[in-house]
C-alpha cells in the first residue's frame, strides 16, 4: 500500500485529481489489493483493487510518474492487480475501471461497456 502522502503526491503529478487527506486516510486502508512500485525510497507508480470481495471489484489509481512511464511499468502494475484477481474473484463477479488510456486495459481483456451499458460518477 503506498503511503498517504505517496498516494496524494503520484495523484497529482499523473493528473489523476484531488483526494483530500481524509479520504486517503480512510480509503486505503480498505482496498482490497494494492501494488506500489519504488525507486529507491520515492513510489514512482501505484494500482489498487477495491470493492467488496465478492460480487464487485474496481481497478483505481493506476498511475505511473511521468518520468517513469513509456517503460512498461502500467503493465507491470497491472500484471499483478489480474494475477491477484484470477485468484480472488469468483466466477460472475464484476470487474469494472473508468480509463483515461483504454490501451493498455484492453491487453488485459477489459473492453468497452457502450452502447449496451455506459459508466456513470458523482463526484463530491
Amino acid at each position: 500500500m503506498p503511503a498517504i502522502e505517496d498516494y496524494l503526491h503520484l495523484r497529482n503529478i499523473t493528473g489523476l485529481g484531488y483526494r483530500s487527506h481524509e479520504a486517503a486516510s480512510k480509503g486505503l486502508p480498505n482496498s482490497l489489493f494494492a501494488v506500489t512500485l519504488y525507486d529507491g525510497n520515492t513510489a514512482i507508480g501505484m494500482g489498487r483493487v477495491v470493492g467488496d470481495g465478492g460480487c464487485n471489484f474496481e481497478v483505481v489509481d493506476i498511475a505511473v510518474a511521468p518520468d517513469y512511464q513509456g517503460k512498461g511499468l502500467g503493465q507491470s502494475i497491472m500484471e499483478e492487480i489480474m494475477i491477484y484477481l484470477d485468484t480472488n474473484a469468483p466466477e460472475g463477479s464484476y470487474i469494472c475501471l473508468i480509463a483515461s488510456v483504454p490501451k493498455l486495459y484492453e491487453k488485459f481483456g477489459f473492453q468497452k461497456c457502450a452502447p449496451r451499458n455506459e459508466g456513470m460518477f458523482i463526484k463530491r
